[in-house]
């Protein structure tokens, strides 16, 4: 396309389209610049406007389902005895390499044991008041299992992690392929020689999944790091470790410790719901279906304004965009999903009439054009 045609897409509307939900400022500092053309005019949250040609590149991705990379806190270790264990499992207790962020090649536990006592004395040097506190926190970047080849994942978590934290904190990377998809973990020093302290939030999460998707990208790796809800989700992913409390929880009793069931407490919220007289209106289902509807009105005006350029290229993407549109699961939670199903199945057993009601009045309206909701999403 020439650089007028590129200019079709509605691009401040796409750009609030991908924002993601990411609850405050960044706290850390890495290479914006270098991953996006400049700083947003408009961004009062701080994000980086994109290129015309940046934006269509990414609306391909997205649409064309471009695997999305898995970039997660896994812990946090407390102490030289804890990071040492720690650096014990990451190096399978010596049988995989460790590097460290000097480029030094470990598989020495001794070695190991020193960084993790070197770690500590650091932390515990530039910690007067004493307090408890991490030494190291641990993450864990991966993509979906059989997208990509184990040694370009750990270059580019390697390419990564210099861009991001080399010369501001020490950190140690080691790539595990005995599991169903291969995946690497970095574990980074809380203390900066600086006296910077490593406390992550949501925003460099999220800018961290942006920065390790460039570094695939630029390895020939179509992967994209886009927030669920620009997808279309709106039923929040069930963390990890809710699953695996839940697993381990499997089967006990009320009275025998078992401490959170999410499908229970879904069918709960559903049924009450279903049977209520006035069921709850929840501003966080009204804000999600707004924003939703925001969404999926910004692509298909991307779409509409392809496919009045005529041209064969752009006619394709239009219909890749509408048919992604096309396949988004309905806006509605878990709780709401499910409150249909009850609500339904009574019907059918000719015990009420009621059908439930997904939103406000307000909320359902259909909008004559695109508007930005208030962001309540968390």
């Amino acid at each position: 396309m020439s650089g007028g045609d590129e200019d079709v897409l509605p691009l401040p509307s796409l750009m609030e389209a991908w924002r993601p939900p990411s609850g405050g400022k960044r706290t850390l500092k890495g290479a914006t610049l270098r991953i996006r053309g400049g700083r947003s005019s408009a961004g009062g949250d701080g994000s980086a406007m994109l290129t015309p040609a940046q934006a269509r590149a990414k609306l391909e991705r997205i649409v064309r389902k471009a695997p999305e990379v898995m970039v997660k806190i896994s812990g946090k270790q407390r102490g030289p005895a804890h990071l040492s264990e720690h650096f014990g499992y990451i190096s399978r207790h010596g049988k995989l390499e460790v590097r460290s962020s000097e480029g030094e090649i470990i598989t020495d536990e001794k070695r190991l044991k020193a960084i993790a006592s070197d770690w500590a004395m650091l932390d515990d040097a530039m910690n007067p008041t004493g307090r408890d506190r991490p030494t190291s926190m641990s993450m864990v970047l991966s993509m979906p299992g059989g997208t990509t080849d184990a040694a370009t994942i750990h270059d580019a978590v390697q390419a990564f992690a210099r861009v991001e934290f080399e010369g501001q904190f020490a950190y140690m990377v080691a790539l595990h392929t005995d599991t169903d998809h291969p995946h690497v973990h970095l574990t980074v020093a809380t203390q900066g020689e600086d006296g910077t302290r490593f406390n992550p939030r949501k925003a460099d999460l999220h800018h961290w999944r942006e920065s390790f998707a460039h570094e695939l990208r630029e390895r020939g790796v179509a992967a994209e790091a886009t927030p669920r809800r620009a997808r279309g989700h709106v039923q929040k992913r069930i963390r990890s470790s809710a699953r695996h409390l839940d697993a381990r929880t499997d089967g006990l009793g009320a009275g025998e410790g078992k401490g959170l069931d999410i499908h229970r407490l879904t069918e709960e919220r559903a049924e009450t719901f279903a049977n209520s007289a006035e069921p709850e209106r929840r501003a966080e289902d009204v804000a999600a279906l707004g924003r939703q509807k925001f969404i999926r009105a910004t692509y298909a005006q991307a779409a509409a304004a392809l496919a009045a350029t005529g041209k064969e290229e752009d006619l394709a993407l239009a219909q890749d965009v509408t048919s992604f549109v096309a396949a988004m699961p309905p806006a509605v939670s878990r709780r709401l999903a499910r409150a249909r199903e009850i609500m339904m199945a009574q019907r059918a057993a000719g015990q009420g009439e009621r059908t439930p009601e997904m939103g406000s009045k307000a909320a359902d309206k259909p909008d004559r054009e695109p508007h930005k909701p208030r962001d309540r999403e968390r």
